[in-house]
C-alpha cells in the first residue's frame, strides 16, 4: 500500500508549521510510526511513538488501568484516553499527537462492533477528537493497513484545518 504523497505531505506541513508528532498506537503495533520515519525530513518532525498493544502496557505505560476497567478497548474513549496520556511526554511546545485502537480480528475485543473497527484519537490545539471507521476488509493486514492510511488522512485533515 502507498503512503508517499500524503505522508510526504503530512510532514511537510508539520515542517512549516513547527510541528512535532507523537504516536500512541495499538492495533497497528507500529506502522504509523514506521510510515512517517522512512521518510526524508521526518526526524525534523516525528518526536516518539509507543507501541501499547495489550492491555497491561496500556495499563502500565500510558497509566490507563482504571479507565480500561471502565471502557472497552475498542472505543472513542480508549483512543482520547491514549491520544491524552501519550501527549503528556511532549516537550515540544506544538504538538499534533495521534492515537489508534481497534479490531483487526480474529478475536472480537468489542461485541458492540465488528471486526475492521477503529478508532482513531488526535489531539491538537488543546483539542482532542476520535474518528471511528469501519473497515470492510476481514484480514488483519489490510485492516492495519488502512488504519494507518486512514490516520494520515485525518492528521492531515486536522493539520490543515
Amino acid at each position: 500500500m502507498k503512503y508517499g504523497n500524503k505522508t510526504n505531505k503530512l510532514i511537510n506541513i508539520l515542517l512549516k508549521k513547527n510541528i512535532k508528532i507523537c504516536v500512541a498506537e495499538s492495533i497497528t503495533g507500529g506502522r504509523f510510526a514506521f510510515e512517517i520515519i522512512k521518510n526524508k525530513n521526518a526526524s525534523k518532525i516525528f518526536d516518539y511513538g509507543l507501541v501499547t498493544y495489550s492491555d497491561d502496557s496500556k495499563s502500565n505505560i500510558l497509566g490507563l488501568k482504571d479507565k480500561i476497567n471502565r471502557t472497552n478497548v475498542v472505543s472513542t474513549e480508549m483512543s482520547k484516553y491514549m491520544v491524552k496520556e501519550v501527549t503528556k511526554f511532549a516537550k515540544h511546545k506544538k504538538v499534533l499527537a495521534v492515537s489508534c485502537t481497534g479490531q483487526a480480528g480474529p478475536t472480537v475485543l468489542n461485541t458492540n462492533f465488528p471486526i475492521g473497527t477503529v478508532f482513531i484519537g488526535v489531539s491538537y490545539n488543546k483539542r482532542i477528537f476520535s474518528f471511528r471507521k469501519c473497515f470492510s476488509q476481514k484480514d488483519r493486514t489490510s485492516i492495519i493497513n488502512s488504519t494507518v492510511k486512514e490516520m494520515i488522512k485525518v492528521c492531515l485533515n486536522i493539520i490543515q484545518a
